[in-house]
């Protein structure tokens, strides 16, 4: 489940929810369904993934964790004992993955309580609307609104999140 995990916040970077669900599921069946897996997706020519609908950057990313992962060189064991801080540093060493995936690994992989997401730009709206701040507002702003939030700014993120609609 973490390698699902880690390889669904790839894909849904830059796209809509709809989008990003249609081609998960073509790439699930393109591997022989259930949870995404690093010899099955290897195994798929890249031609095979570009065809389910990911572009050719997302492919070499695909590919380059799916060989970490085969490869041992990814240790999601290893990864679920590191504080935050350290599981942001491990994978944002792969191309692809940038604060905004190694936050939702954080929050929807390893179940972190005390995550904030400021790279999420429907988060960001979210605190915008409620608490009124400026387009422009600096990330001080988001964090000074969420600091009372902590232990708990996952909680905090996912009702930010459904406030959208």
């Amino acid at each position: 489940p973490h390698f699902h995990t880690l390889l669904q916040s790839i894909i849904n970077q830059q796209l809509s929810v709809k989008a990003a669900r249609t081609i998960s599921a073509r790439l699930r069946l393109g591997q022989g369904g259930g949870h995404f897996n690093a010899e099955r997706l290897l195994a798929l020519r890249p031609s095979a993934l570009r065809d389910c609908g990911i572009s050719s950057n997302k492919v070499h990313f695909i590919r380059t964790l799916a060989r970490a992962m085969r490869d041992g060189e990814l240790n999601f064991r290893s990864l679920a004992r590191a504080d935050d801080d350290t599981v942001r540093q491990v994978l944002t060493q792969y191309p692809g993955i940038g604060h905004w995936s190694a936050d939702m690994f954080l929050m929807f992989g390893l179940h972190r309580p005390d995550v904030l997401p400021l790279g999420d730009l429907a988060l960001r709206k979210s605190m915008q609307r409620i608490y009124r701040l400026a387009d422009n507002a600096g990330e001080e702003a988001y964090l000074a609104i969420a600091d009372p939030w902590r232990p708990y700014r996952t909680v905090a993120s996912r009702y930010l999140w459904a406030a959208l609609g």
